[in-house]
């Protein structure tokens, strides 16, 4: 309750010149029966614990320390550890995915997925250090690394001749929130020579639903200014309004994997896509298809309408050193192609 009296104190929001800030409170707390030592040292590190744990599930969670939360920490401090060191030590890299036109295979661009390869246990899946990564608040750390990588990738491709319009980077919502975002980006894009056009911002539908204020409204809308394009990730699996996607500057949505899969053999499936699809015609706002598998989804998704498609189908997320090759490859193949059809 008194946790609870605390939220209701703090979460009235604030007015700052024309942005209205609304501020999150979670709390930890240990109950004298679940106390695992009698020094103030131990109490306050269990409560301590407690808070992790509502700030991990926030916003605005309220946790009670429990035997768990000690042995769960110890795990994910060792590993948030070494997570950190991987980040400034070169094993955190970042792997290309390609996006293509549905109609014609043309390249619109790269997707940067985030791999760690771990010298001892090999690759290691996102969905394993992507919450450790943000539970120790490295997110925007890891940001930061996506982009350098980006930024290299795109100055070696126009070097090799090789013409790929953009790459997509994943935006977290802490790295949103930072009111010198966009100042940095435009450095950052400057120092490497680079268009705003050539980098797409990349969003989750969650980060856009669950936006109780204006600081994530500001950093995207001011990125679109300055020329980026700006995706909405997984659309379809949050709740995300059409109010959103104008608030928030979205010039394309990616419907998620689950609305794509079988649908050209499943009507229900076929019939969600086209709804979304119509849905985005009428707001003038371009689509991209996710976890694209079979050539029937690629080839029934271009007849219904989509414009570009991304997902194994096409090509799996690769090392830079093999993008080169997988681009040269593909041209060939489609130019063969089209001196056969004037055959």
């Amino acid at each position: 309750r008194l946790g609870e009296r605390m939220q209701r104190a703090v979460e009235k929001p604030l007015r700052l010149d024309r942005a209205v800030v609304h501020l999150t409170v979670s709390a930890g707390f240990c109950l004298t029966s679940r106390n695992p030592g009698k020094s103030v040292e131990a109490i306050y590190e269990a409560a301590s614990a407690a808070f992790r744990e509502a700030q991990n599930n926030g916003p605005s969670a309220i946790r009670a320390f429990d035997q768990g939360m000690q042995s769960s920490r110890a795990v994910l401090g060792l590993m948030a550890a070494e997570a950190a060191e991987a980040l400034e030590n070169g094993e955190m890299r970042a792997w290309f995915q390609p996006q293509v036109s549905a109609v014609d295979g043309v390249l619109s661009g790269f997707e940067v997925l985030a791999r760690w390869m771990h010298p001892e246990r090999g690759l290691i899946a996102p969905a394993e250090f992507l919450p450790v990564l943000e539970g120790a608040r490295l997110l925007p750390r890891l940001g930061e690394v996506m982009r350098q990588e980006a930024y290299r990738a795109l100055r070696a491709w126009d070097g090799a001749g090789v013409e790929v319009p953009s790459v997509a980077v994943n935006f977290s919502a802490a790295e949103l929130r930072d009111p010198a975002l966009v100042d940095r980006i435009r450095w950052e894009l400057d120092h490497h020579d680079l268009g705003a056009e050539r980098l797409t911002i990349e969003v989750l539908e969650t980060v856009v639903s669950t936006a109780v204020d204006d600081s994530v409204a500001l950093s995207i809308n001011g990125l679109a200014k300055l020329g980026c394009s700006v995706d909405l990730d997984d659309f379809g699996t949050g709740h995300a309004s059409i109010t959103s996607l104008r608030r928030f500057a979205v010039q394309r949505i990616k419907i998620d994997r689950s609305f794509v899969m079988k649908l050209d053999r499943d009507p229900e499936q076929h019939q969600m896509v086209v709804a979304i699809l119509g849905l985005a015609e009428r707001l003038g706002l371009e689509t991209l298809a996710e976890g694209v598998g079979t050539m029937g989804e690629q080839i029934c998704l271009g007849e219904i309408g989509c414009n570009y498609v991304q997902g194994f189908g096409i090509a799996r997320p690769m090392a830079f050193e093999q993008t080169i090759d997988w681009i040269k490859s593909r041209t060939e193949k489609r130019i063969d192609r089209a001196e056969l059809r004037k055959a």
